[in-house]
């Protein structure tokens, strides 16, 4: 099969590294796949094609106008129809809304989409616009694919029938880069006896607000506590602000956006994801695989990712008392290893990047049967 994976990246995120797993896992299974990479006129090249084009996958980039941008749908069909490929896999909200709303015969005859998530929006913003579109174009698409079974009950999806979609849950194993580790890190950790991590974008839906109000506590049992935060965001002044307020500027460090986090899990006792809302996330997973114990709120996937329990601790959102109560009691070497065990068995084998490939390719052959047999 030939498979054309669509997107308009923003940088190395959490879709795009699913996206390349994915690409990197059909690649393996022996099937062709190639990235079909939008921006608009004057941007120069993206990260995520840079990281593709290093991994040996294909990639054409597009650069348009605003005015041309109107005009994707027709640009896609004839380029995947010229290049023989059999499926078009769309990978964020834009290009469904444009396919979506697109009628059929004049759009590709195979299009499906992955729904990596949704971020809350103002009721009155452009990105809640976008989403009420998304939800009526998904129902035009020929598949949709969901990374976790949380978000069968997102309002989007709960307005689909249940044939439409299928749950694939994300995979990793295949992209593994190497980062140089900053100094900065360890002139932070170097006199940390206690050292916790967390990442993710510093948005609202991170809630990165509960592990800061979490952390004085801990900080009453051992003084020498550390936190660092890896990812940028929107909420970095309000966080900073935040942290001062509390007087931890001597105990978290806001270290940035980092390409990958797989060289520096070693340096630390504990993983928390706070977040109010997730998927099946990344970074989760390469922790489980680092066999770090993980702390993480009860949303989303990752009550299933860590077994429901078996693999981890699970908490209430915004509840710092029980964030802080759950951190201690993972510190405990006698009562994390079994679960650190479990955790790491669950993210080499149900989480692995090949097994995901392999659903998606199973979901392909099936949709390519449905449209072959409607067209004839």
């Amino acid at each position: 099969m030939k498979i054309l994976h669509v997107i308009e990246s923003g940088g190395f995120y959490g879709a795009e590294r699913v996206l390349i797993e994915l690409m990197l896992g059909l690649k393996i299974l022996g099937h062709d796949t190639a990235l079909l990479s939008f921006g608009y006129k004057g941007q120069k090249e993206k990260e995520f094609e840079t990281i593709c084009q290093q991994y040996g996958i294909e990639v054409n980039s597009i650069r348009i106008s605003k005015l041309e941008s109107l005009c994707i749908n027709q640009y896609v069909k004839f380029f995947a129809e010229d290049k023989g490929f059999d499926v078009v896999h769309s990978h964020g909200y834009k290009f469904n809304i444009v396919f979506g709303l697109t009628p059929k015969r004049h759009r590709f005859k195979c299009i499906c989409s992955t729904v990596h998530g949704y971020v809350s929006a103002p009721i009155v913003s452009r990105m809640a616009l976008y989403q009420y579109l998304d939800k009526y174009a998904l129902k035009k698409l020929n598949r949709i694919f969901l990374v976790s079974q949380h978000m069968t009950r997102l309002p989007n999806i709960q307005s689909l029938e249940s044939s439409q979609y299928t749950v694939i849950e994300n995979g990793i194993g295949g992209y593994r880069p190497v980062c140089p580790i900053e100094e900065r890190l360890n002139d932070f950790i170097h006199n940390k006896t206690t050292r916790l991590m967390a990442a993710g974008r510093l948005a609202a839906e991170k809630n990165f607000d509960a592990l800061l109000e979490a952390l004085p506590k801990l900080i009453e049992h051992d003084a020498n506590t550390g936190l660092v935060i890896f990812g940028s965001g929107t909420e970095e002044d309000r966080l900073r602000n935040k942290i001062r307020l509390l007087e931890l500027d001597e105990h978290v460090l806001l270290f940035g956006f980092v390409e990958s986090l797989l060289s520096y899990f070693n340096y630390f006792d504990v993983f928390v994801m706070p977040s109010i809302t997730e998927g099946t996330p990344i970074a989760l997973l390469e922790a489980m695989q680092a066999r770090l114990p993980c702390v993480v709120t009860n949303v989303g996937g990752m009550p299933h990712m860590l077994g429901h329990g078996n693999g981890g601790w699970i908490v209430p959102p915004k509840d710092p008392i029980a964030l802080q109560i759950a951190i201690s009691k993972s510190l405990v070497r006698s009562h994390n290893q079994i679960k650190i065990n479990f955790s790491y068995d669950r993210a080499m084998h149900e989480f692995n990047y090949l097994h995901m490939s392999r659903q998606y390719v199973r979901e392909y052959k099936s949709l390519l049967a449905m449209v072959s047999s409607v067209s004839s």
